[in-house]
């Protein structure tokens, strides 16, 4: 009994504890519902009152929507509004100003025009009363004026009148002896009229003649004696010629047209008196006329009085001077084909006027009064046609004084309305509304969005009122999250290492940092060659990148010693900046003077390339263009990764560049303003006008005044070390030369036309250096090809390069002999065939690389001289000049070249690419091949490739084609009888000048040497100048002869039915081959640039 009592009081505790707890459990549940109860309750309340403020919301929402989107349509049509407004009035005033240019142009004109015909006029009435008052045998009025026809015809044609006529005035007590006068001179007058106008009679009826004064009867075409009168005003002189007597001795002041203006002219004497506008020939009145199809231009009759002494101005009327001038001869001409639409009214006093209208050059008549549009009334612009200030004149009566008046027209205000100002309402209206939509629609699906998200909360909201204890904070009441933000070593950009050369960085962009940076204060400078695209297209690729590369290398020196960085090249512009990569507060002042160092440098390596790469290589000028601002640098990696600046500063020195001048530095404002700060305001000089940059409208440049205190001559290297070899012939060169033929015609010398100077300047003289070097270059090739022959025939030294040596002169001067009695019509020595050699295959195995020969300092300075001196013989005009001729020889080696070897070819001076520089001397295997080469292309080009003396008289001819050329043309030589076209037999004139004075020049013992170095044997003299008449008088492409042989030599050599040989058949083609060259490069500018052929054709 007493063991389990500890057993039941445990029994019993344990069930007292199960129930206590379960009966807290159960306390804290009803706990809990209650509050969740009341806690749904207050959710509740606060979701219903967040809903009606949500709707409140919308609905204000909603009214500032409709509200702005009213107001964007209010907008629009104001702006629209605006729009039109200042687009039509900038059309009204294009339209207006255009007008008046327009008006005042024909204003002033048609004035102009007026008074030279009123001069015109007073000038001839002074010349005939000079040439009376000179004559003691004649006194009016019983005169006539010699010549009278000739001369009225000059002042006709200077005033743009259509008649003139000469009326004397026989007073009363002379009539009878005017009468009996007309019967004896009227049949001699009227004769010499028409052999002056017409060379003949033909065109003259004589008759008709009455030896009375008359007057028109009632009776068309019938006349009757005048009455009598104190004073009579026979027609005597006129023209045209008079196509019969009928107009003779009638009196013109019998008509009511000319008695209203006597008195006028009888009082003022030096005035041109107008009549009124008369009907027409046929008697109809313009009205009429302009109702129908053939309206005709009114016309009026004026008059000079003829005072019997110019020096007196009060001595008698002795005649009248009559005219007819047709009024549409002032308007014609005076506008641009496009410009139509102006109406031109003249007026007069008498109460006339006459209207035109104006189109284009052209201005027709439609009509009498003024019939223009009274809509431009206000537009008028009017000009008196009067050529005196003369109050008495400007008063008086019986005369009338036309006036001119200009007014637009509907046709011309249309070519000035646009639809501007309507697209401009359409596009801002249709703007404004497509923004308008595109803002409806944007808010729209914001609320939408807002919803969604107020949706969103509330859900959340609901879930968390049903649980507001989450069981994730009960378990972990005490749970803390530590987030860990790993923030990125940033460190500085490593652009600026990789511009100081520390490119440790990977080419790769992938997982890399860019290399790019903002520079805030830079200056770039955009510096482009002038005038490289025509120069480039006529040169090889060689000498363009030869050019190239000379002229960025020194800017690239230029601009590490003015700290500036080298960003690209594009095309030939050279692009710089400067204030990267490094800071720096003077960039604008370092831009400017690397600008002005590369201008000053260019114009001196553009001089001394000009012997080495031809004619206007010395015309290549820079065109520089700086501004100032940010720029974003990076560095663009992968294939071929560069630096690369990006940003409006770059396009805008691009702009300012592109609207600059040759030799010159434009800035912008903004680095103006830079230059300023740093005490260089001085350097700027203010452009006169704003210039319109693409993208950038108008803005305000400044030039950058030039430093240069003297202009910098220099002397090229090549000039410098052959200058004491050739001092002998250049001191003789500084004189002028002339030569003349000396046969054929005796005492009649053929001497150039004289020069206005017989020195050259520096650019003849540098394309004098720059001749010299293409022929040495073909003197290379004769050589090598004679030291080849030599080698393979085994001759002595005479046919091989000691030939240049004086020692082998007796066969030339025998050829020079020979040549000598021809050398005066070179036209007679033309061949259908010219024989050039045949080929040698041992000959091509065995020649030298050309450049390895050594041409005579003596040779090369009689070349010089002969080349100055050819340059001395040119005339200084536009056309026939020695730099023409220059582009002719460039023009004559380059098509050589491309017929030689166009595969080999390195820069237009190699000309036998088959024997030389590219393979040199070559044995064996190689030599097979060459020799392979060299046959084929002597077949292919009909033998000018192995004969270098062929392509040598090519050259030679473009040199001396033009030598002494007046500038006339051979028609006009012939047409003018000169003394030279009687020399020459009127054909082919200037060439065969230029040929003999040039052969007589080349022939004469000065340049012996010269001549025994390029042909030292008789046959070659003989060859060479057979080579060189043909081509030179090929130029002569106008010679009906000449066009006729070089037909019929095309016509044999390409017909099948013509038989010869093989030999024959290949030179004739040489012949052909060889005239068109040089009648390419002559008259079509063969491999020359489109701008290159208008400079010399135009």
């Amino acid at each position: 009994m007493v063991a389990s009592a500890p057993r039941s009081s445990h029994r019993s505790s344990d069930g007292g504890s199960s129930r206590t707890a379960t009966t807290t459990k159960t306390n804290s549940s009803i706990n809990n519902t209650t509050k969740t109860t009341e806690h749904d309750d207050t959710s509740s309340d606060a979701t219903q009152r967040a809903g009606d403020e949500a709707r409140r919301d919308a609905q204000q929402l909603r009214m500032w929507r409709w509200a702005v989107a009213a107001a964007l349509l209010l907008v629009a049509a104001a702006v629209s509004g605006v729009s039109y407004r200042f687009l039509a009035d900038d059309q009204h005033s294009e339209f207006k100003n255009s007008f008046d240019q327009y008006a005042h142009a024909i204003g002033d004109a048609a004035v102009a025009r007026h008074h030279t015909l009123g001069a015109a006029y007073r000038g001839f009435r002074s010349s005939i009363s000079t040439y009376v008052a000179s004559t003691n045998n004649d006194e009016w009025p019983l005169v006539t004026i010699p010549y009278f026809r000739t001369n009225a015809g000059a002042v006709l044609q200077q005033s743009n009148t259509e008649a003139l006529c000469l009326m004397h005035v026989v007073d009363h007590d002379d009539r009878v002896a005017w009468e009996n006068f007309t019967v004896l001179e009227h049949q001699a007058m009227v004769s010499e009229a028409h052999m002056l106008q017409n060379g003949n009679l033909e065109a003259l009826d004589e008759t008709g003649f009455r030896s009375y004064i008359s007057v028109p009867s009632g009776t068309a075409g019938a006349y009757v004696p005048d009455e009598e009168r104190e004073q009579y005003f026979p027609v005597w002189e006129s023209a045209p010629a008079p196509a019969t007597y009928e107009q003779l001795n009638v009196n013109s002041l019998a008509t009511p047209a000319l008695q209203m203006h006597v008195g006028p002219l009888l009082t003022l004497k030096d005035q041109v008196i107008f009549a009124k506008v008369h009907p027409y020939d046929d008697g109809v009145l313009h009205s009429e006329l302009a109702a129908g199809s053939a309206a005709q231009s009114p016309r009026t009759s004026f008059y000079v009085a003829v005072q019997e002494r110019v020096e007196d101005p009060d001595s008698r009327v002795v005649a009248i001077l009559s005219g007819m001038l047709s009024w549409d001869t002032l308007l014609v001409d005076l506008l641009p084909d496009n410009v139509k639409g102006l109406v031109a009214v003249i007026k007069n006093t008498c109460g006339q006027a006459h209207t035109y209208e104006m189109d284009g050059k052209a201005a027709t008549f439609i009509g009498d009064d003024d019939l223009h549009e009274a809509q431009f009334d206000d537009l008028e612009r009017s000009v008196d046609l009067v050529d005196s200030d003369d109050p008495e004149y400007l008063k008086s009566e019986g005369h009338c004084r036309y006036s001119l008046h200009v007014y637009p027209s509907r046709a011309f205000k249309r070519s000035y309305d646009t639809f501007k100002p309507e697209t401009a309402v359409i596009v801002v209206m249709a703007t404004f509304v497509a923004l308008v939509i595109l803002f409806l629609v944007y808010e729209m699906c914001v609320h939408q969005r807002n919803q969604k998200i107020v949706e969103n909360v509330a859900t959340k909201l609901n879930a968390a009122a049903s649980n507001p204890i989450p069981r994730s904070i009960e378990e972990q009441p005490n749970a803390e999250k530590s987030l860990e933000v790993k923030v990125p070593d940033i460190r500085v950009s490593s652009l600026k290492g990789y511009l100081n050369g520390q490119t440790s960085q990977t080419t790769s962009s992938v997982g890399q940092k860019p290399l790019a940076d903002l520079f805030l204060e830079t200056s770039v400078c955009f510096a482009d060659i002038a005038g490289f695209t025509a120069w480039s297209s006529v040169r090889e690729p060689s000498q363009v990148f030869s050019l190239l590369e000379t002229v960025f290398s020194s800017f690239d020196h230029i601009a590490k010693i003015r700290g500036v960085f080298k960003v690209e090249t594009v095309a030939d512009c050279y692009v710089a900046a400067a204030g990267i990569p490094e800071y720096r507060k003077d960039h604008a002042v370092a831009m400017v003077r690397f600008a002005r160092d590369i201008l000053s440098k260019m114009h001196i390596l553009t001089k001394q390339l000009e012997i080495t790469h031809g004619p206007d290589t010395a015309d290549l000028s820079l065109r520089c263009g700086i501004h100032s601002g940010p720029v974003t640098a990076g560095v663009l990696r992968g294939e071929r990764a560069r630096l690369q600046l990006f940003g409006d500063t770059m396009n805008t020195a691009s702009r300012i560049e592109h609207t600059g001048q040759v030799d010159r530095i434009q800035v912008s404002s903004e680095t103006a303003e830079f230059l300023k700060e740093c005490g260089k305001g001085d350097w700027l000089v203010k452009r006169e006008d704003p210039v319109e940059a693409k993208g950038k409208g108008f803005i305000q440049t400044y030039w950058i005044a030039s430093n240069e205190k003297k202009k910098i001559t220099v002397l090229p290297p090549q000039v410098a070390s052959t200058a004491a070899s050739a001092a002998e012939d250049s001191s003789k060169s500084n004189r002028k030369v002339t030569f003349h033929a000396t046969t054929k015609l005796q005492n009649q010398p053929v001497a150039p036309a004289k020069k206005t100077s017989n020195t050259l300047e520096d650019r003849s003289i540098r394309l004098v250096d720059w001749n010299v070097e293409m022929f040495i270059h073909i003197v290379k090739q004769i050589m090598a090809h004679r030291d080849a022959s030599s080698r393979t025939s085994g001759a002595n030294v005479a046919t091989s390069t000691a030939a240049a040596s004086p020692s082998s002169s007796s066969p030339t001067e025998s050829a020079f002999e020979k040549s000598a009695e021809s050398i005066l019509m070179p036209l007679e020595e033309v061949q259908e065939i010219i024989h050039l050699p045949d080929f040698n295959q041992r000959i091509a195995h065995k020649k030298r690389d050309p450049e390895s020969m050594t041409v005579d300092p003596v040779v090369v300075g009689q070349l010089r001289s002969f080349v100055k001196h050819i340059a001395l013989l040119y005339n200084p005009n536009s056309f026939h000049n020695f730099e023409h001729a220059s582009h002719v020889i460039m023009s004559v080696i380059k098509l050589l070249a491309r017929i030689v070897a166009p595969a080999d070819d390195d820069d237009g001076r190699n000309l036998l690419a088959s024997s030389s520089s590219s393979h040199g001397s070559v044995s064996g295997e190689n030599g097979g091949e060459r020799k392979s080469i060299a046959a084929t292309l002597h077949d292919h080009t009909y033998g000018i490739t192995s004969d270098p003396l062929t392509q040598f008289a090519c050259a030679f001819a473009a040199l001396i084609h033009d030598v002494d050329h007046s500038g006339v043309p051979n028609s006009q030589l012939v047409k003018e009888e000169t003394r030279l076209a009687q020399i020459y037999s009127n054909r082919s004139v200037a060439e065969q000048n230029s040929l003999a004075l040039s052969w007589e020049l080349f022939m004469s013992e000065r340049y012996a040497e010269l001549r025994a170095c390029v042909c030292p044997t008789a046959a070659e003299i003989d060859r060479f100048r057979q080579l060189v008449v043909n081509a030179v008088m090929a130029t002569d492409i106008v010679d009906k002869d000449l066009k006729q042989l070089r037909n019929n030599r095309w016509d044999k050599a390409f017909s099948d039915n013509f038989e010869e040989t093989e030999k024959d058949a290949r030179n004739r083609k040489a012949t052909i081959v060889i005239e068109h060259l040089i009648q390419a490069s002559d008259v079509a500018h063969t491999m020359q640039h489109w701008h290159v052929y208008r400079k010399w054709n135009e």
